[in-house]
């Protein structure tokens, strides 16, 4: 699976790495990055690029 070089957090059921249809918004997506290493591999990617901007420990 390729994985966007850009993301599109407009869709909430779609995975915002790959485009591929969530089951769900919320724990869908959870599913669909720990059985897709290019996706987990994309959010945690995202999650370093945004560290700065969230104050104390993020729970996500």
């Amino acid at each position: 699976m390729a994985v966007n070089t850009t993301t599109n957090w407009s869709d909430p059921i779609t995975c915002p790495f790959c485009g591929d249809e969530l089951d769900s918004p919320g724990a869908g997506f959870v599913d669909h990055i720990d059985d897709n290493a290019d996706c987990e591999a994309g959010f945690e990617q995202w999650r370093q690029n945004i560290a700065g901007d969230i104050t104390g420990e993020w729970a996500g």
